[in-house]
């Protein structure tokens, strides 16, 4: 599975972890292995954070929306598919980073400031944003009625579509220290757009998925 900063590197970097997300969230990673630092740093905010006001902020909870109904799309293909090991597989893995990836956006939404380089603000009352949402909910109806061979290349263009374009170009505008740590490790990990039809193919060539 695809990991931002996962638990190995927060333990290994305590005095980061600690300045920049507090004692709590270390203590938390150290003590149990059942939360991701997003987990923990999403619930946080949740109870003691204060998001960003206006369009600027309801770009990143569109963009976690997305996100999340991404996942939810990922882990109805895992049911429907359970009976194929590998496929079952795959979607829950990319169930569970599509659901990390909507707890980054709403770490975002915590932790972005507005000043005058940030340009990039998606509205969901842009037609084509409304498009894409319904595209997605139309989708999640229609899972059930997917062949493996449809619902894997429809994973392929989800992941090449605009909701990886948002989840990105917001990414990137985020300024505060504790989500700049986010950015430089993403950029570190190969991109969904790149990882996911090689992780396909892969298993293609092993036999595992239809070709």
């Amino acid at each position: 599975m695809e990991t931002i900063i996962d638990r190995d590197f927060c333990l290994s970097h305590p005095r980061k972890i600690i300045g920049l997300f507090g004692v709590d969230i270390y203590l938390g990673l150290l003590l149990n292995k059942d939360k991701s630092l997003l987990e923990r740093l999403t619930d946080k905010y949740a109870a003691h954070g204060t998001p960003m006001p206006g369009p600027l902020g309801n770009a990143y909870r569109l963009s976690a929306l997305f996100e999340f109904r991404v996942a939810r799309i990922y882990e109805r293909m895992a049911e429907r598919f359970r009976d194929n090991i590998a496929a079952h597989e795959l979607f829950m893995e990319l169930h569970e980073e599509e659901m990390e990836h909507g707890r980054l956006m709403l770490v975002c939404y915590y932790t972005v400031e507005l000043n005058p380089s940030i340009e990039f603000i998606p509205d969901v009352r842009d037609p084509a944003i409304r498009d894409s949402l319904n595209e997605l909910r139309d989708l999640e109806r229609r899972v059930e009625e997917l062949t493996l061979q449809e619902a894997l290349e429809i994973t392929i263009g989800l992941e090449k579509s605009e909701v990886n374009v948002i989840f990105g170009k917001l990414l990137n505008q985020v300024d505060k220290a504790q989500s700049r740590l986010f950015v430089e490790q993403f950029k570190g990990i190969e991109g969904h757009s790149e990882s996911v039809p090689r992780r396909i193919n892969e298993l293609r060539q092993a036999g595992a998925l239809p070709f």
